[in-house]
């Protein structure tokens, strides 16, 4: 039940650039769609965002350790998702982001999402470090 002084923007107003370090595997904030997610949010101040994929978590046993630690995790899909690399190119310009990674798998609609996250960079005019991995639906994970 909700406090008459209860203030909703109370983890915000304590938000700091450490908040992602030491993190234990958890996620710091549910995966969200890239169509639903904020343009300007505080979980990207100095964040290291990971964008997957929708069904890549579906043929990555180690999502969870090995991509989504310390990471702002966004999901998308290039064929059922509008103008992914415009959404991305606002983040990324509004935002001080220290890195990206993309995480895709192997097939034929997962190809743009790379060219469409490397646009967004490069749109933004900032130096975004990149990293880009597959996974391949017989489960084997190649970075």
């Amino acid at each position: 039940m909700l406090q008459k002084n209860q203030n909703p923007w109370t983890k915000i107003d304590r938000f700091h650039p450490g908040f992602f370090q030491n993190m234990s595997g958890d996620p710091p904030q549910w995966p969200i769609k890239l169509w639903k997610a904020p343009v300007v949010s505080p979980y990207y101040h100095h964040a290291h965002l990971l964008i997957a994929s929708d069904c890549s978590a579906f043929f990555c046993k180690s999502l969870h350790s090995h991509y989504i630690k310390g990471k702002v995790p966004l999901i998308c899909c290039m064929e059922t998702d509008f103008d992914v690399m415009t959404k991305l190119s606002k983040i990324f310009a509004n935002n001080d982001i220290e890195s990206v990674t993309v995480l895709k798998l192997d097939k034929e609609c997962c190809k743009p999402l790379t060219s469409a996250v490397m646009q967004a960079v490069k749109s933004s005019h900032l130096p975004v470090p990149l990293h880009l991995s597959t996974i391949f639906a017989e489960a084997e994970d190649v970075d």
